[in-house]
């Protein structure tokens, strides 16, 4: 793998901000515009456009800005090309538009309303709220959909940017898949850091995975060992204090060890009659 991958996600959108009013059950003037208009296509808002200068600055002061990267991938979705743009500098060349790399599909399902999915989808909410790490949306994907799209990412990663620094300018959803992997996550893990509001994945936010020990420079590790997330218009407010964590070794389990993972789903069914 690289030595060094830096996630960001994109500021937030014009979009974002009708979800969130949506959400409240409040309606913005330009709603149905928004909404009529391609999920790739939406453009960042005012505010996404100040994080991401501000993702800049922090950028610049912290990993020697993103013209030190060795490779440099985006999302071809309109508002992480923006973001890239944003925290690169207009002199900065060479941005890799990856389609792998793009925001879930959300289908049918996106672009109906929040305040009328759960009458047109009442199913899919059910499950998006029991189930989220594998319910598909209608036309769209599931979060193991996406996750085959991060797999493939990750073998040219292996093949093309082994020791080297890369960042990548994508999408929340996205960037949650590449926790799940890297961070060797099973679905009951990625879920409840999924539900957790001390790591959501913020707009602009920086996700910095390493081989390199932060200890000691010398100590380069086979495989990604250390992560670090930063909101950086909010640093007070960055999971775990935005320290280095280590990451777990890829697991390997008994038998005993599988059946206590599955306890916290009991059996459903007390008749043990053959049928």
């Amino acid at each position: 793998m690289p030595n060094d991958i830096i996630f960001v996600r994109h500021g937030q959108s014009e979009a974002n901000i009708i979800q969130k009013m949506g959400k409240l059950d409040e309606h913005h003037p330009h709603e149905a515009d928004i909404n009529d208009r391609p999920d790739w296509q939406q453009r960042l808002s005012e505010k996404g456009i100040a994080q991401a200068k501000n993702a800049k600055l922090w950028i610049d002061e912290n990993l020697g800005g993103v013209d030190s990267f060795d490779a440099r991938y985006v999302s071809p979705f309109l508002r992480t090309r923006e973001t890239a743009a944003y925290i690169g500098g207009l002199d900065t060349g060479e941005w890799t538009i990856d389609d792998r790399i793009v925001e879930r599909s959300w289908g049918v399902y996106g672009i109906v309303p929040r305040a009328e999915q759960r009458a047109h989808f009442p199913l899919t909410v059910k499950l998006q709220d029991i189930t989220p790490w594998y319910v598909r949306f209608d036309g769209g994907e599931s979060m193991p959909d996406v996750y085959g799209r991060f797999r493939d990412f990750q073998g040219t990663l292996h093949r093309e940017q082994s020791g080297r620094r890369v960042i990548v300018v994508s999408h929340g959803d996205f960037i949650n898949v590449a926790r799940y992997g890297i961070e060797r996550m099973r679905p009951e893990q990625w879920e409840a850091i999924d539900r957790d509001p001390n790591y959501t994945i913020k707009n602009c936010s920086v996700t910095h995975y390493t081989r390199i020990n932060p200890e000691d420079a010398d100590d380069i590790r086979d495989k990604i060992t250390w992560r670090r997330m930063i909101y950086p218009d909010a640093i007070e407010e960055s999971p775990d204090n935005g320290d280095w964590v280590e990451l777990p070794a890829r697991q390997r389990f008994s038998g005993a060890e599988l059946l206590g993972q599955v306890a916290f789903a009991p059996p459903l069914l007390e008749d043990e009659r053959e049928l």
